[in-house]
């Protein structure tokens, strides 16, 4: 199978092709709307309380939850076709109905799954995108090409009017179909490579019923992995595909690494190349920020947040989990996420395991987070205007707090 992103045929184009054969696409369905969480995340996160989410992860299979969980839902596209028309396919999935920034995937056979009909005359077809990394409340388009395959075998699988030896004209061409992702977070991102937990800290609901903005700060697992002893940078974890996934499709202007001084030696740019930034601070996690030294590192790593010019943001330890959980807290905190949904997000690393449910003072616990927070304010202020205080508190001022929530909220 091979992957391109092209524009090569207007939709124009395509709509006339498309009398010539008879391709229809089945699922997504025209204007159908596509739920990118798995059943397991939503089953979990009806539940109101951190209690009830460990509840309901009771009895679940645990192989298959985690297997599912860090990961969007499938897309797995369906069509039907009738004729000669088999393979190699032509998927164009885009977000622009002329489909001129489509992404091309080039199917063989080994790609698809098959489906006779009884009399032999359709087949029915699906295929599972991978890497889809659907984007939230988004509109998709896509359209599928059949190929007649050359007896000669000699002219490529191209889809011109004819092959160039002549002896066979191209296949079908569907209409064009769309589908509408949902809005609800966390919009995860898979990768090649062995970097996990990657998700987008956006689309959360935060005060006055505004949005965090996506596509702006991503959280997840580091580039690289932790340095041996304490010499060299450790081993790349990023295929060369992600690489210009992240620099090119995300955009990754900033790589902002928690990791302390063994872990990263002498690292000095990013795995993701030097045209990104590479900023490393040694972080806190939970109860250490409201420490000294790990306040004042708190305060200097909020600020790559209030400066435009570093979006997008990408930010880590080793695992995305602690420090990089504590840091997330505090950014959604501070634009006024519900306490529920921050701990969603939380408990998103760890599923189908819950951290400090059943001791909540354990090191891994965001009842350290509730505990700090709580020497600021009055006893009926919001945890936002708590945060807002300890933010003030270790240095970060009114309006530097105000820039950041202009950045990110709509």
């Amino acid at each position: 199978m091979k992957i391109a992103l092209t524009g090569i045929v207007s939709l124009a184009t395509a709509v006339m092709l498309a009398a010539r054969g008879d391709v229809t696409l089945l699922s997504p369905a025209d204007g159908a709307a596509f739920q990118t969480l798995t059943d397991g995340q939503m089953r979990v996160f009806a539940g109101e309380t951190r209690s009830a989410r460990f509840d309901l992860l009771k009895g679940v299979d645990e192989k298959a939850t985690r297997k599912e969980w860090r990961r969007q839902r499938p897309l797995v596209l369906k069509w039907r076709s009738t004729g000669r028309d088999k393979y190699p396919w032509r998927i164009c999935l885009a977000t622009k109905p002329d489909m001129s920034d489509a992404r091309d995937f080039w199917l063989e056979k080994e790609d698809v799954t098959r489906e006779k009909s009884v009399d032999g005359r359709e087949s029915t077809w699906e295929y599972k995108v991978p890497l889809a990394n659907l984007e939230l409340g988004r509109t998709y388009y896509w359209q599928v090409w059949g190929r007649v395959k050359c007896p000669t075998f000699s002219c490529g699988f191209t889809y011109p009017e004819t092959c160039a030896c002549g002896k066979t004209k191209h296949g079908s061409v569907s209409p064009v179909a769309s589908f509408t992702t949902a809005c609800e977070p966390p919009r995860w991102i898979e990768l090649e490579g062995r970097v996990k937990n990657v998700r987008d800290i956006g689309g959360w609901t935060a005060e006055g019923g505004r949005k965090v903005r996506t596509g702006l700060a991503y959280r997840g697992q580091a580039f690289n992995d932790d340095s041996l002893a304490g010499v060299g940078a450790g081993r790349n974890r990023l295929m060369v595909e992600d690489v210009k996934y992240l620099t090119e499709t995300l955009g990754i202007k900033t790589d902002l690494d928690l990791r302390n001084d063994r872990e990263v030696a002498d690292m000095t740019d990013s795995p993701l190349g030097p045209a990104v930034r590479f900023i490393r601070r040694s972080a806190p996690e939970y109860g250490g920020i409201f420490k000294d030294g790990g306040a004042k590192t708190m305060a200097a790593n909020f600020r790559v947040f209030c400066d435009r010019a570093n979006y997008p943001v990408y930010f880590h330890c080793i695992a995305g989990a602690d420090r990089t959980g504590t840091l997330a807290y505090v950014l959604n905190g501070i634009l006024g996420v519900a306490k529920e949904d921050l701990e969603r997000d939380w408990e998103s690393t760890f599923y189908p395991e819950l951290p400090g449910v059943e001791d909540p003072f354990g090191w891994r616990s965001l009842a350290h987070l509730d505990k700090g927070f709580a020497r600021y304010g009055d006893a009926d202020d919001t945890l936002q205007r708590r945060i807002e205080l300890y933010l003030i508190d270790i240095g970060i001022t009114p309006a530097e707090i105000a820039a950041f929530k202009e950045i990110m909220l709509d």
